[in-house]
């Protein structure tokens, strides 16, 4: 474990020895770091960093969609799950408070700290590895980039699916920022988003963004009258540039996100098995309990009826020392050095009901009344050397990467004492040590104006220590350690290559083809107890291997991306379903399980025909599935009964991979009226239609989505200043009930999910200088 305070001291330290090793580097010409990668909003040219240099999108030879502010800003997209109506072939899911992003049918299963991302976030470039500090940052930004598909040579050992990065905007040479207030209705909304920046004197820059969300819940605890899924959170995030010659950029950053409210709570969807209710009241209403009491369940979906609250209470902030130097007129340097710091805290009533007690003699008894509370701690230190060349024919990156990460979590699963005197409880502690480096490289080399070779490759180590501390207690017994303890360390290495060419037949069309491998670093779960017969807490890593062609077009107004794909995943880390001779009677854990295949198409055109008009649109087809894959079904009534344990697993070969639609559409007009006055009107909407997606590698219908259009739409006036603005909005127009995941809880017999925001409308007045 490491100290914030050491932390520190070792980023300090790792800054000062980068800014040395530059400055020994003969001086040259500068580039302007915070003016690099600017986004087009009007049809022009758009820069990306996706291969960690700039360049324009339409010349990156990968699937790489990007987004820019206005875009984000237009329909008051504020967090991860918005993306999924602006790019295609991008899911997202969240239960327990994890962000679970999947592209191209590859993501997380896992619902337990300790396990990575398969789809690596960045945020100005440096990795964010916990899936449940993932869920902030999102505002403030330049763009967000989305490459899909492995990306391990670049992105390294977690990017089997993908990779999402945010850039944030950085401080000009002159004073700019803005100010933008909203009010919502329904849930009654207030957030204030402000930003200032520029020069402070001569050499100097700094910007300061701050983000304020204030809303009441879309829904109430039916049992304690207070509301749920409301939202109270703070962001902030400070810039400090140094330009000490006109060849170094240093760039310091601070951030800060904190939430503290009822959000992502966990609603009843229905019961896992036939006659676990009563049977003239519907799913919705009262069942009937073991010992002969009844519980009752919300009678609106979005409601719930538990005799306690879920709670949402987080804090992260990071401080990231950012340098750029360039050497020459071919040659950059870079170092990137973060420490990020995340401590929360979780609650939810696993089942959903207003009952807070258990049964006492029952053949297969069920622990009906069970409260989740689980306590997360990390720290996280990174750090990345680069040395970018870009010549008139060779285009390489060359970098060292160093993470080390703690995690600590506690998990109490309580149930609640009614007739019962002798409370049962269960915990699952443990931490989990990470510590990391990987060797890259990335090469383009331009063998004609027409053609182009590529080549690339990752060295990565890592080793990972975990200790579990798993037990159970009563009054009677007192609490008693489970005889399976963790107290190891393993450690694994791989190579991750690719290769790819590029043709040019012309100035207007590029196509390419790439073959890469990644692979997703083997792991432990934090608090899981494994089955009796394990013999390691680990799981050893999964790999993926893609093929992708692509041809991108590029002309004037128009613009147009087409990608067709086929990938296989082997090893793949899916949670397992395996019997216990107690109640519950089942639990999971993640194994290397699974071999799953996918191949789709991806198109994306954007397209100014007239002055005013831009028509942004995209299409992707998916077919992901699995190879390979058995577990026993916890929806499966016979595993609870008498030979439960001897029941076989399912083959679940050929059944779709979770969050894996198969067809994904985004269609997003814009029309801009100039007025005789100077001021503007802006027309827009954004249409997104997703096809049936599972939650479960059982294709079950009860934990599924089905297939869906969301609507949003915005008008937007902008007076004759070009400063002063009032966008109306609104999200979900239709008011969809959309559920972005679900699971099975074995302690309730119930299935629980967390749901997608309801409509949402309001008026932003905004000012910009």
């Amino acid at each position: 474990m490491f100290t914030t305070r050491a932390s520190a001291r070792l980023l300090a330290r790792t800054s000062l020895f980068a800014a040395a090793a530059f400055a020994l580097s003969q001086p040259v010409l500068a580039q302007d770091a915070a003016q690099d990668a600017a986004s087009s909003e009007d049809g022009g040219e758009i820069i990306v960093t996706a291969q960690k240099r700039a360049q324009s999108l339409s010349d990156v030879s990968l699937s790489v969609a990007a987004v820019g502010t206005e875009q984000l800003a237009a329909n008051n997209t504020v967090n991860l799950e918005g993306l999924q109506a602006l790019v295609p072939s991008i899911s997202f899911g969240n239960d327990f408070n994890f962000a679970k992003l999947f592209i191209r049918g590859i993501g997380l299963s896992s619902s337990l700290p300790g396990v990575d991302p398969s789809v690596a976030l960045h945020v100005d470039g440096v990795v964010v590895s916990l899936a449940q500090a993932q869920l902030g940052s999102m505002f403030d930004l330049e763009r967000v980039e989305v490459l899909r598909g492995p990306q391990g040579t670049l992105y390294g050992r977690n990017a089997t699916g993908g990779a999402v990065n945010l850039i944030t905007a950085k401080p000009t040479d002159k004073l700019d920022g803005y100010v933008r207030q909203t009010l919502g209705g329904d849930a009654f909304l207030v957030q204030t988003d402000a930003a200032i920046g520029g020069p402070i004197t001569e050499g100097v820059r700094a910007r300061l963004a701050v983000q304020r969300i204030k809303r009441d819940g879309f829904g109430i605890n039916e049992f304690t009258g207070n509301e749920i899924d409301n939202a109270n959170q703070w962001s902030v995030r400070g810039h400090l540039q140094f330009l000490p010659t006109d060849k170094l950029s240093i760039l310091l950053t601070g951030e800060l996100h904190t939430e503290n409210d009822r959000s992502l709570a966990v609603k009843f969807r229905e019961v896992s098995f036939p006659g676990t209710t009563v049977p003239s009241l519907t799913a919705l209403g009262q069942r009937t309990n073991a010992d002969g009491s009844a519980a009752s369940f919300a009678k609106n979906v979005r409601n719930l009826n538990t005799n306690y609250d879920p709670i949402n209470d987080r804090k992260q902030y990071a401080f990231t020392g950012i340098m750029d130097y360039a050497a020459s007129d071919t040659v950059a340097l870079k170092s990137l050095t973060s420490y990020r710091n995340f401590r929360a805290i979780f609650f939810h009533d696993f089942d959903m009901s207003s009952y807070a007690g258990y049964p006492l003699a029952q053949t297969n008894a069920v622990r009906t009344s069970a409260n989740h509370w689980q306590p997360v701690f990390e720290n996280q230190f990174s750090q990345e050397l680069q040395l970018n060349v870009d010549t008139d024919k060779l285009h390489a990156v060359f970098a060292g990467f160093y993470l080390k990460d703690h995690i600590r979590v506690e998990n109490h699963i309580g149930f609640d004492v009614l007739t019962n005197t002798d409370p049962y409880r269960v915990q699952f502690d443990g931490k989990l040590d990470v510590e990391t480096w990987a060797v890259f490289g990335n090469v383009t080399y331009d063998l004609t104006e027409q053609f182009s070779i590529k080549a690339g490759g990752r060295y990565s180590w890592e080793k990972r220590k975990i200790k579990n501390n798993s037990g159970i207690g009563t009054a009677a017994t007192g609490f008693v350690l489970d005889p399976l303890q963790w107290d190891t360390s393993k450690t694994w290495d791989d190579f991750s290559p690719s290769l790819g060419v590029e043709f040019r037949p012309n100035d207007d069309v590029m196509a390419y083809f790439n073959w890469s491998r990644g692979f997703k670093s083997g792991t432990a779960e934090i608090g899981s107890r494994r089955s009796a017969t394990a013999v390691t807490p680990f799981v050893n890593p999964e790999k993926v291997e893609a093929f992708e062609g692509g041809i991108k077009y590029s002309a004037g107004s128009l613009q147009t991306n087409l990608a067709v794909f086929y990938q296989k995943l082997k090893n793949g880390q899916f949670q397992r379903t395996f019997p216990i001779p107690n109640p519950p009677f089942f639990a999971s854990a993640l194994e290397n399980a699974a071999e799953s295949r996918a191949y789709g198409a991806e198109f994306e055109l954007r397209w100014r025909p007239i002055d005013g008009l831009a028509i942004d649109a995209s299409a992707a087809y998916l077919n992901s599935k699995f190879t390979k894959f058995f577990s026993k079904n916890p929806l499966n009534a016979a595993l609870f009964g008498p030979g439960g344990a001897s029941l076989p697993d399912e083959d679940l070969s050929g059944n779709a991979t979770r969050m894996s639609p198969k067809w994904t559409l985004n269609f997003n007009p814009t029309y801009t009226a100039d007025l005789s006055s100077g001021a503007s009107v802006l027309f827009g909407t954004n249409v997104s239609y997703r096809s049936k997606q599972y939650h479960t590698e059982f294709n079950d219908d009860r934990m599924a989505a089905d297939g869906y259009v969301l609507v949003d739409a915005n008008v937007k006036y902008r007076h004759s200043d070009d400063r002063t603005s009032v966008n109306l909005w609104v999200r979900n127009l239709t008011n969809e009930l959309v559920w972005a995941g679900s699971y099975a809880v074995a302690t309730s017999r119930t299935i629980g999910g967390t749901l997608m925001p309801p409509r949402t409308y309001g008026v932003t007045l905004g000012y910009e200088f």
